[in-house]
């Protein structure tokens, strides 16, 4: 007997199948199907940041905001760097009405979307830029100048 966090190839190619038909079904307009078929793929164990996208899009598509919102927010809380899914819960939030979510996703899910593959995102603020290395290296040489301006400044006194 299998333990239960063994995943088999076969509930990757069935999450894989279902994520296909699902879309197809939305393109066709069928979203209730799309639903039913990602809810069964979640039973799977697998990929779960994908399938809880796609019915992101289902949701949004059949008009059901509040599930959209909440499949868009797991995706995140599963992948935070899943800017596609930042950018629908932007669009959800302008839906919604809810403008200050809004524009405060939608920057972030830019942000996201223009930082090059693979790199993490930076702390906010001043601990963030110099988490950079170039910009430690900027604020090294400017610390530099400022001594030498000074020492010239209290040599010339």
């Amino acid at each position: 007997m299998e333990p239960e966090n063994v995943r088999t190839p076969d509930d990757h190619a069935l999450v894989d199948l279902s994520l296909q038909r699902s879309e197809e079904l939305r393109q066709a307009k069928a979203y209730d199907e799309g639903i039913r078929i990602l809810n069964e793929a979640l039973a799977r164990e697998v990929d779960h940041a994908a399938i809880y996208f796609r019915l992101g899009n289902l949701y949004i598509d059949r008009g059901d905001l509040d599930r959209a919102e909440r499949a868009y927010r797991r995706v995140l809380e599963l992948d935070p760097e899943h800017d596609r899914a930042k950018n629908n819960l932007a669009v959800v939030y302008k839906r919604q009405g809810k403008y200050y979510e809004f524009v405060k996703t939608y920057k972030d899910a830019q942000r996201m979307a223009l930082r090059p593959p693979g790199k993490k995102a930076r702390r906010p603020g001043v601990s963030g830029w110099l988490q950079d290395r170039r910009s430690t290296m900027v604020v090294g040489l400017v610390i530099i100048g400022v001594i030498a301006l000074v020492l010239l400044f209290l040599r010339g006194s």
